[in-house]
């Protein structure tokens, strides 16, 4: 099975070599523990290798995304991005790409069709969907959601492309897509002693051999880096 590369110093080593090509990961965590940052850095790693890449943001806007993101001296140009919208005369959130003139009502069925038509004429290699809880927020039941989720990851598998899906918390309620997805690495911030230190924690990795100790993680100007010798705890 061939792996791809994650393109973060030190969580590659964790992986021994990358993560398996053509399958869809979660990447869990809290705010602020450098979710959109690996995932981004990811994209950017393909882009070194010519691999076309795609970014769909179900919150944050393209524009805020490549503004933060330029911080790092990313530039995103290269990345398709498609985010959402909400018209706010009506509430109703919907999908916002270049080149449709009637914007998409932002539900599952349709968020698959738009995903399945970029891949389709663009041809990417790498996909973001950011994030998963959007589209769980979609349904009112849990068996609802898991059977569209679980159909939904399998159309990604299907489609050829190496997906990493987001999910806002590491806690009970992202036991559905950590189940369903085929590796799952979590994030988190720790405080010691009034001092927050980030760290990561591959939970699982189907397929592949990984170092399951949580390790320590530092935010740059230039990105993300794991510390894959080093422990978090002493």
């Amino acid at each position: 099975m061939e792996k791809i590369k994650t393109g973060v110093p030190g969580l590659d080593e964790m992986l021994y070599g990358g993560i398996i090509k053509g399958r869809p990961y979660l990447v869990a965590g809290g705010p602020g523990t450098g979710k959109t940052t690996l995932c981004v850095q990811f994209l950017m790693e393909g882009l070194k290798n010519n691999e076309k890449a795609l970014y769909l943001s179900l919150e944050e806007q393209a524009d805020e995304l490549k503004e933060d993101m330029a911080l790092f001296g990313w530039n995103l140009d290269k990345i398709r991005v498609i985010d959402t919208s909400q018209d706010l005369s009506t509430g109703v959130w919907s999908l916002r790409t270049v080149g449709l003139i009637s914007k998409p009502e932002f539900n599952l069925k349709n968020l698959v069709n738009v995903i399945k038509e970029k891949i389709e004429d663009y041809g990417p290699q790498r996909v973001i969907i950011d994030s998963l809880t959007s589209v769980k927020m979609l349904y009112d039941d849990r068996m609802t959601a898991r059977k569209e989720i679980l159909g939904f990851m399998n159309v990604l598998s299907r489609l050829g492309c190496t997906t990493i899906l987001t999910s806002e918390s590491s806690g009970p309620d992202t036991l559905m897509e950590e189940f369903l997805a085929c590796g799952v690495i979590k994030l988190f911030v720790i405080e010691e002693k009034g001092e927050r230190l980030n760290a990561l924690l591959i939970q699982k990795m189907r397929g592949s051999k990984f170092d399951n100790h949580i390790r320590p993680v530092k935010i740059t100007d230039k990105g993300m880096i794991v510390y894959a010798t080093e422990s978090v705890f002493k």
